[in-house]
């Protein structure tokens, strides 16, 4: 169901926006439970603009998907619902019960498209635990699915998911990646890709945090993974999926690509920037309670750290990249 909302709510909606919005992400820095606003940075700019999105208020961003956010109710209220931050247009989702607990979310197509599925995941030991629905359902269809991997004997658990051609990946610490197969009542299926592991980057380190990140650009399957050592970002490396050989192989140029990924690590997004001030084949990180945010250069293989919005009072602990488009009239 699609909430409508007044023009003069629309039009102060569209005041205030950071000029890059539509082209580039903006990070997003909430200012508490108790507070009104958000504050957006624009990277392209190093600037900060305070908004007022009562949408968001009190909220968790489940995902931003073609321009779309699904929100999230909170441990006070079961809402849930998309919300296009810019036209504050809302459509309805059923309530997400709140002590569901959940890690990912993803949104597989435009809402608008008969085949859009809103799909909330639990990555647990041994067990995927699943909600989706589409838009316009009144129940979410809940499913628990065991991981395990043959080879080890072994319980597996999810690490990342994403969404490419509007299908629906899941990968796995065993390095599976699955293809979420739907039937007709929503429910799913896991197709394993068997995609060749020797080709999948060193997922564990000794005293190391290595995520990995699924993520679609210009028609291609990537995999953003990370090497932190104590807390700290050191090196980011990017594969593409070849969906024919069924290998991950590794590349050193997103050309004028970018790629967003939010310190819940549950948020990425990629986009051109042929448009915009700032230059392609880099990947903007923010990492969880941490207020930096790290620029990498996949041409330098360097990186770069800097403060947004040093003086403004939020809450860096929870930030998300969104990317809100102009609705057509």
């Amino acid at each position: 169901m699609e909430v409508n909302t007044t023009e003069e709510e629309e039009e102060q909606s569209l005041q205030c926006w950071p000029p890059a919005v539509g082209l580039l992400p903006c990070l997003v820095f909430f200012h508490g439970s108790s507070e009104k606003g958000q504050t957006f940075y624009d990277i392209s700019e190093c600037r900060c603009h305070v908004k007022n999105i009562p949408g968001l208020q009190g909220k968790l961003i489940g995902t931003c998907s073609y321009g779309w956010l699904v929100i999230a109710g909170d441990s006070i209220s079961d809402d849930c619902f998309l919300l296009n931050p810019i036209s504050t247009k809302k459509i309805q989702l059923p309530s997400l019960a709140p002590d569901f607990t959940w890690t990912d979310c993803v949104l597989s197509s435009p809402p608008h498209r008969p085949e859009c599925v809103v799909m909330f995941l639990n990555f647990g030991y041994g067990i995927l635990n699943v909600k989706s629905c589409k838009p316009g359902d009144v129940e979410w269809t809940g499913q628990d699915l065991e991981l395990h991997d043959e080879w080890f004997d072994d319980s597996d658990w999810g690490v990342s998911v994403g969404v490419h051609n509007g299908d629906i990946y899941i990968l796995t610490c065993y390095e599976h990646l699955y293809f979420v197969k739907f039937n007709k009542s929503c429910g799913i299926t896991l197709v394993d890709l068997k995609v060749d592991d020797s080709t999948s980057p060193l997922t564990r380190k000794f005293h190391s945090y290595c995520p990995t990140y699924l993520v679609e650009t210009c028609g291609e399957f990537l995999r953003v993974h990370c090497y932190i050592l104590h807390g700290q970002l050191m090196d980011i490396s990017v594969y593409k999926l070849d969906f024919n050989e069924r290998v991950w192989i590794r590349i050193k140029n997103l050309k004028d690509q970018a790629i967003f990924i939010g310190s819940s690590g549950a948020q990425v997004l990629a986009c051109s920037t042929k448009e915009s001030r700032i230059q392609g084949n880099k990947i903007y990180l923010t990492l969880p309670e941490d207020r930096s945010l790290y620029v990498y250069d996949l041409d330098l293989c360097g990186l770069e750290v800097c403060l947004p919005c040093p003086n403004v009072k939020a809450d860096w602990i929870q930030n998300d990249w969104i990317l809100p488009f102009f609705e057509d009239k």
